[in-house]
């Protein structure tokens, strides 16, 4: 598996908004990418050559962080016992 990128990049989500966009360009080829943020605060990550296992690898990451999200805030309620 290899990945490339193009620049540093850091982009905190907060509350988004993500996108999956796909189609066609100018030329007729195909194209997919998942799109994080809006305007100047885009970032987009081209998964038009990814095979599919990679976009699998990729849902697992998400589901991953997602439970661990649920489980901070589960722990953020609960009282601290001396």
């Amino acid at each position: 598996m290899s990945a490339q990128l193009y620049g540093p990049i850091s982009l905190d989500l907060r509350d988004g908004p993500v996108a999956a966009t796909y189609g066609r360009c100018q030329d007729g080829r195909p194209f997919s990418r998942l799109v994080f943020g809006e305007g100047s605060q885009q970032i987009a990550i081209s998964v038009t050559n990814s095979p599919a296992d990679t976009l699998t690898q990729l849902q697992e990451a998400i589901a991953q962080l997602a439970a661990w999200k649920q489980r901070q805030e589960q722990t953020k309620n609960l009282r601290e016992v001396a």
